[in-house]
């Protein structure tokens, strides 16, 4: 059977015995190629900051913790009354410490306060407002918001001060008039026989997030613990903008490393902060969390007991302080 291709203009045809095919020339736009949402500095990416906002701040302890932009706003005096959330405050001065010793923030979500004082001083003498949430809760609240989900259901934090509100807000500060501001309690749902809290998502208006890795279109790459918080925060701001240690050219992080898509991403910049060390690994942690003297036999008797409960088989989460240190006294005949 003849064949026969004829070019007509912008159009090809292709005739194959009886049969007519018109086809069309196409192209392709390269202006994915021209988008680099790279900017010069800190002071660029955050040159449109209001006060009264709130800043999703990504990081667990000290790890992928955005300070590059988190000292940013220390140079903005300007910015103040901010809603932080956060999975802890960083330490006293290190991450979002140094913005609650600037009283930029007024309001803290977190979900563990203990390592740092100058913010469980601020919390004890009612100079700050905080909104405590289980680590789990919180990590999914963001979540939820990123995905459009306005509320959900856990059973974290049933039976305790989390349902019931008896946890304050804010304490009496000292001197002042007024009486401690404690939450409204949660609303309980029953599901199968078992209870349920409802916990409402959490949404943005900024997210502070640190990459290990960042290309110019804004996809990222997180490394070890730096992956819990960054991912959700930064999927569900308004303004989501990512410090990364080595920014890179599009391609060059592979695909099944990507863990927040650039779509997500309005500015990436250079991090030039120094990394934190929250705790050095010949520290002798273990001896600074009994304490010295009676207390600690007090502490050592208690932890001991705890480590009793353990059986074979067991998996067990152990909070931070005492409950770290009775994995050190489980019995050489139990696998835990």
């Amino acid at each position: 059977m003849a064949s026969a291709i004829l070019c007509i203009g912008p159009r090809t045809v292709v005739q194959r015995g009886t049969h007519v095919l018109l086809t069309r020339h196409f192209s392709i736009s390269v202006g994915r190629c021209g988008i680099n949402k790279v900017v010069s500095s800190a002071a660029e990416a955050l040159k449109d900051m209001k006060p009264n906002t709130t800043v999703l701040c990504g990081g667990f302890g000290l790890c992928g913790v955005p300070d590059t932009l988190i000292n940013e706003v220390l140079n903005k005096p300007d910015v103040t009354g901010l809603t932080a959330v956060s999975n802890n405050a960083g330490t006293d001065n290190f991450g979002l410490g140094k913005l609650l010793k600037s009283r930029q923030v007024r309001k803290m979500v977190a979900s563990y306060i203990g390592e740092n004082k100058t913010f469980e001083k601020m919390y004890l003498t009612g100079d700050i407002e905080l909104e405590l949430t289980p680590q789990g809760t919180l990590a999914e609240r963001c979540a939820a918001g990123g995905k459009g989900i306005p509320a959900f259901y856990t059973p974290a934090g049933v039976g305790t001060v989390v349902q019931n509100g008896d946890l304050p807000s804010r304490n009496k500060a000292i001197g002042s008039p007024g009486d401690a501001q404690f939450p409204d309690p949660k609303d309980v749902k029953v599901f199968d026989g078992k209870p349920y809290l409802l916990e409402r998502s959490i949404s943005g208006d900024y997210a502070f997030v640190k990459a290990f890795k960042a290309d110019t279109l804004g996809n990222c790459q997180f490394r070890l613990a730096a992956q819990n918080l960054n991912g959700p925060m930064g999927r569900n701001a308004k303004m989501t903008i990512v410090e990364a240690e080595h920014i890179v050219e599009p391609g060059e992080i592979s695909p099944e490393s990507v863990y927040l898509p650039g779509i997500y991403v309005k500015r990436v910049i250079q991090s030039t902060a120094a990394k934190g060390i929250e705790k050095y690994t010949w520290d002798e942690q273990d001896v600074k969390t009994l304490g010295q003297g009676e207390v600690a036999a007090k502490r050592e008797r208690i932890v001991r007991r705890a480590a009793k409960e353990f059986k074979n088989g067991m998996y067990a989460n152990l909070g931070i302080g005492m409950p770290m240190l009775a994995a050190s006294f489980v019995g050489p005949d139990v696998d835990v």
